[in-house]
Formats: structure tokens, C-alpha cells, sequence
């Protein structure tokens, strides 16, 4: 119940933030529409390209690691990750929803184990590679890059913690556990998804160069359909005339409000949007920006993460094929 009401709290935050920003410069209903349908499109074609650039890379791991991953479930599995990750504080729960749907396609809990440590480490080096970027090329205020920063610096120390808590086949279950009467073979399971996650970690540390390659292409075109979200919404002409706080400020914020525990921001994403942006874009416009800024980089595939994640859940209760444990480790690939 605590944690339903925190919930419910955060997202009244984000719902009054929302209104508030999208009213600052005048009515609601003016807002809504005061951009042109062309804003629109192009907007919407950054999210769509980030959601398939960032599913393609999880192809390509999985590629490297001799796993088939169609493209339709890696879309399937980020968008259930991005659904349960906005209604879910510190964003627990995205990586449950996208194992779900991985383990749909038979692929073992340590191999999706591994898939996830490739996806942070290649998401933290390229936001550091932007970062440099961002700032050497269009003098982006380094306070802009503090937040990108944190949520790699962060990630990394994740991926090294989790890659040291996998124990090797001869460890013997620590006493925490044994306290907590686990079985043997709750252990023995434990162990052979450390296996499977070792074999697979290794595959990706020998990946060839068109590998690497591919992945860092894909993770730098989709961090770059997110910053060119509210370029695309202002319209070429705003953006070029004041490229580095409509790439800076964007930078912080999606980055950045991951690292607030309240899901969804709790509509402090908003209000840091309306205080950063405000004086680089028309005033009548700033409400209508921040709106749908955040619609399309948050709103939209919230949505459309949470029905996919729902109808997974229910596939799985339905069908039983899925009734094994994740941490079986025996399913086939």
C-alpha cells in the first residue's frame, strides 16, 4: 500500500506539473495546438527511431553471442521496460518486464543477464562519448553534461558490482541465504544462471570489430533521436539559431531524471524543463514545448510500454509456456 501511494503521489506530481507548464503561456486547449503538424511528425520519428535503434542493438548483442533475437521482440521487451519503468520508483521493474519478454523467445536467464550488462556498458560509454562531444563541439555548459555523467558513472558501478556477485560453480551459498533456509537447489539454479552469464559475458568481450562497431552506431543514433526531440519540435530555423541549450538542457534532464527515485520524475522533469529552456525558445511557445517534449520522450512510450507489458503478463498467466522460472537456466535458446 506504501508504495502504491508513492506512486499515485509522484504521478499527480507529473500530471500537475504537466498542466502547469502547458498553461504557462496561455490557455490549454491553445497550447495543444499551437505546433505545426510537421513539429509533430518529426517528433514522433525521433521516438520511433530511438525505440528501433535501441532494440537493434540488443539484436546485435545478441548477434555476438550467438543468440537469434527478432527485432519485433527486442522492440516488444524495450517498450515493457520503458512501461513499467514510468509507473515504478528508481525505476525497478523495467528489467523484469523486458526479461519477461525475452524469456517468451527461450532465451536463458543468464544470457539475458548478459544482454542487459551489454546494453549499460555500451549506453555509459557513448553518453560519455557525447558528452565530450556536446561540449567541445557546441559549448554545451558542463553542468548540462553532470547529469548524463552521474547515470553512467552509476551504471558502470552496477555492472561491476553484478559481475562480481555471480558466484563461481564451487561456491557455496553465503549465510544471509543459508539463514533464509534456501534449498540447494534454488542455489544450484542460482549458480548455473552465473554460468550461463559468465559464458555469455565472455562472448561479448571477444565480439568482433562489425560488432562493436554496429552497437556503438546504434547507441549514438538513438541518444541522438532523443536530444533532436525538441529540435524537432521548435523547427529547424530556432534550433540552429540556439543549438546548445536545446541540446544541453534535454541532455540533462533525460538522463539526468532517471536518477530521481519518484517514478516518472514527479514533475520535477517538467518544471527543470520550463526553468532551463525558458528564454531560448518564444515565450507563447514554452508551455506547448514542454508539453509535448515530454510527451514524446516520456508520455508516449510509457504508454505504449505499459499495454505491451500488460499483455505479456497476461499471455504468460494464460499460457503457461512461460511457467518456468527465469533462473531455470535450461530452457533451449
Amino acid at each position: 500500500m506504501t508504495r502504491r501511494v508513492f506512486v499515485a503521489l509522484s504521478l499527480g506530481g507529473v500530471a500537475v506539473a504537466t498542466w502547469l507548464v502547458l498553461t504557462r503561456s496561455g490557455p490549454a486547449p491553445e497550447a495543444l495546438l499551437a505546433l505545426a503538424p510537421a513539429n509533430h511528425a518529426a517528433a514522433f520519428a525521433t521516438t520511433v527511431v530511438d525505440t528501433v535503434l535501441r532494440a537493434a542493438r540488443l539484436v546485435v548483442l545478441g548477434t555476438a553471442m550467438g543468440i537469434q533475437i527478432p527485432l519485433s521482440a527486442s522492440i516488444r521487451a524495450h517498450l515493457a521496460a520503458d512501461g513499467a519503468a514510468a509507473v515504478a520508483p528508481v525505476r525497478f521493474g523495467s528489467d523484469a518486464a523486458k526479461a519477461l519478454v525475452l524469456r517468451r523467445h527461450h532465451i536463458r536467464g543468464g544470457h539475458i543477464g548478459a544482454l542487459m550488462v551489454g546494453e549499460a556498458v555500451c549506453e555509459a560509454t557513448m553518453l560519455l562519448f557525447c558528452a565530450a562531444v556536446l561540449v567541445l563541439s557546441l559549448d554545451v555548459p558542463l553542468l548540462a553534461t553532470t547529469g548524463p555523467l552521474a547515470w553512467s558513472l552509476g551504471n558502470l558501478a552496477l555492472v561491476a558490482f553484478a559481475v562480481r556477485l555471480a558466484p563461481s560453480r564451487d561456491a557455496r551459498a553465503p549465510r544471509i541465504l543459508t539463514r533464509l533456509r534456501m534449498s540447494e537447489q534454488r542455489w544450484g539454479r542460482i549458480k548455473r544462471i552465473a554460468a550461463d552469464f559468465r559464458e555469455a559475458a565472455g562472448r561479448l568481450r571477444r565480439m568482433g570489430r562489425i560488432h562493436l562497431a554496429l552497437l556503438a552506431l546504434t547507441t549514438l543514433g538513438h541518444i541522438a533521436a532523443r536530444l533532436l526531440t525538441l529540435p524537432a519540435l521548435v523547427g529547424p530555423g530556432v534550433a540552429l539559431a540556439n543549438p546548445e541549450p536545446l541540446f544541453g538542457w534535454p541532455f540533462f534532464l533525460l538522463y539526468g531524471g532517471r536518477l530521481i527515485p519518484a517514478p516518472g520524475g514527479a514533475g520535477l522533469i517538467e518544471t527543470g524543463f520550463a526553468a532551463t529552456v525558458a528564454g531560448h525558445v518564444p515565450d507563447a511557445r514554452l508551455g506547448s514545448l514542454a508539453f509535448w517534449w515530454r510527451f514524446y520522450t516520456f508520455h508516449l512510450v510509457a504508454i505504449a510500454g505499459w499495454l505491451t507489458f500488460v499483455a505479456a503478463s497476461g499471455r504468460r498467466k494464460r499460457g503457461g509456456v512461460d511457467g518456468g522460472s527465469m533462473g531455470d537456466g535450461r530452457a533451449t535458446r
